[in-house]
């Protein structure tokens, strides 16, 4: 796989060193000399790295940071500079730079810097695809699956819990207690949630907001990440209404 690169700076002659350098260690490399330049060919692609002068001519290189971050948030971009100095340096970091460099910078340095860098982006692409196949798992399945946090606030909901108890999303962020006093079905699970009973509860009876019964059953599970931290609870809800009036004919 070739990695791309993007160096902008306004110097012909750091341009041409810069791509020579990582053309031959195998990378795709693209260059702009401008502003303007650079803000186009960040609009049109999506590199893996960019090198970054923080002045390019009578224009600041922290408006392609900020362009770059707004776009393509995931790829690292490493200033370069030549007259460095903390401030300027502390404020490219702080609006997200990946990193920065001083000229003039050795070829062992960029290098370096180029596959820190785009490590860095393939880590954060992986997690982002993970994160949306959950995402998509999560509110694809038909049971209602509700998150809190180890403060017991409401993190995530799904589409599923939301139709079965007749909620609505704005509740993240709340307590069990909070959301009772709107959601009713959940007035009768607070003690649950409270005491954070664990395993499944058949058979629980309520009513939803429309004043219709609701009749489900209940999976409570602690949320522990390494070293079996607690990071909150789960709660997992199946709706046997339908089954029950069956039931009763």
């Amino acid at each position: 796989m070739s990695y791309s690169i993007l160096v902008v700076d306004d110097e012909e002659s750091i341009r041409f060193t810069f791509n020579a350098f990582l053309s031959d260690a195998g990378y795709s490399v693209e260059t702009a000399e401008s502003l303007e330049e650079a803000l186009e060919k960040i609009e049109s692609t999506c590199f893996d790295a960019i090198f970054l002068d923080i002045l390019l001519g009578r224009d600041s290189g922290i408006k392609v940071l900020q362009a770059s971050r707004e776009i393509h948030p995931n790829v690292p971009v490493i200033m370069a500079t030549g007259a460095p100095e903390i401030s300027t340096a502390a404020e490219a970091v702080r609006l997200g730079a990946f990193d920065y460099i001083t000229k003039p910078i050795h070829q062992e340095t960029l290098l370096r810097q180029a596959k820190l860098a785009v490590e860095h982006k393939e880590l954060l692409d992986q997690q982002e695809t993970y994160q949306l196949r959950m995402a998509a798992v999560f509110q694809s399945v038909c049971e209602g699956i509700m998150v809190f946090d180890e403060e017991m606030k409401l993190r995530e909901i799904n589409a599923a819990a939301i139709e079965m108890l007749h909620c609505e999303d704005s509740l993240l962020g709340l307590s069990p207690q909070e959301i009772s006093g709107y959601c009713p079905p959940l007035k009768m699970l607070l003690e649950v949630i409270e005491e954070r009973c664990e395993g499944e509860i058949y058979h629980l009876e309520s009513i939803d907001r429309a004043g219709q019964p609701l009749v489900f059953s209940l999976t409570m599970a602690p949320l522990t990440g390494h070293g079996q931290r607690a990071l909150g609870t789960v709660l997992v809800l199946r709706d046997e209404t339908t089954l029950a009036g069956q039931n009763e004919r």
